[in-house]
């Protein structure tokens, strides 16, 4: 009987299953440097990835930072603080955008944030 050379299962794929990669170019880490979240970069948008599952997506450095940001207030506790790890791939396209809109980095991520408010509000607000 002969063997055959093919694998009986597929092989699993860590990219979402379409073959293209994922970088990772930002980390939401829990004590012990354990990596919670992060940010992916997928051709060119920037993809806000929990649990192994993306969340958001955009276009914008500087707002994938802001998502990060936001999802490390509301999933830090008391008893897991966590932090964030950005790297240049992230931060210096994010820094051409805050320069373009005439701010630094964190006036930019500022902004962003409040936008961010702005529209959750209004989202949430009774429709008349």
């Amino acid at each position: 009987m002969p063997v055959s050379s093919r694998p009986r299962h597929p092989r699993r794929r860590d990219d979402g299953g379409d073959g293209r990669s994922m970088p990772a170019v930002a980390h939401l880490l829990a004590e012990g440097e354990r990596i919670v979240g992060g940010i992916a970069r997928r051709d060119d948008e920037y993809a806000l990835v929990l649990a192994g599952r993306v969340m958001a997506s955009t276009d914008s450095a500087g707002m994938a930072i802001a998502m990060l940001r936001h999802a490390r207030v509301l999933l830090s506790t008391d008893e897991t603080p966590l932090s964030i790890r950005v790297a240049p791939a992230l931060e210096t396209p994010a820094i051409d955008e805050a320069a373009a809109a005439g701010l630094e980095l964190e006036a930019y991520l500022d902004v962003l944030e409040t936008e961010r408010r702005e529209r959750a509000e209004e989202r949430n607000a009774p429709r008349q």
